[in-house]
């Protein structure tokens, strides 16, 4: 079974890579897509956003069941382009969750075959802009991210 991971991962987090910890356990391949949100300003390139993703996934040994894309497209029709059967959600409270579901419930309309499955990011309540606004401090964020900056 395959399945999308899709965010901006504007930064890609410690909570980020904890849903990826699930799904790497649950699916065959999971492709982490990096969806470039046209009414989002993006904090950091895509291609260096793929590049740490890259090695935070070498660092774990998931280079063989794990692939890092980017994509302009609706993140459903992405799913249906490589094949996957489920959409991949990170949640971390309820706010989380009725954003999540009213995107799952368009997604479900535009193919009811892809299935959206949450999946509770594990010791995460600080979100990236959070992590991000740290940064932009000058603060100590390594304690959040998988990899170095």
């Amino acid at each position: 079974m395959k399945a999308v991971y899709a965010g901006s991962f504007d930064m890609f987090t410690n909570g980020h890579m904890s849903v990826l910890d699930q799904a790497v356990d649950l699916f065959d391949k999971v492709y982490v897509v990096i969806a470039d949100n046209s009414s989002k300003k993006r904090r950091f390139d895509t291609d260096f956003m793929k590049m740490k993703i890259n090695e935070a996934i070498a660092a774990k040994g998931y280079a063989d069941k794990v692939e890092v894309l980017s994509s302009d497209k609706l993140v459903v029709r992405v799913a249906e382009e490589l094949g996957c059967s489920y959409l991949i959600r990170g949640l971390r409270n309820a706010t989380d969750y009725a954003y999540e579901e009213n995107m799952a419930l368009i997604n479900t309309a535009l193919d009811e075959k892809i299935r959206t499955i949450y999946l509770r990011a594990i010791d995460a309540s600080i979100s990236s802009s959070m992590v991000y606004e740290l940064y932009t401090h000058g603060e100590d964020i390594s304690a959040y991210l998988p990899y170095s900056l």
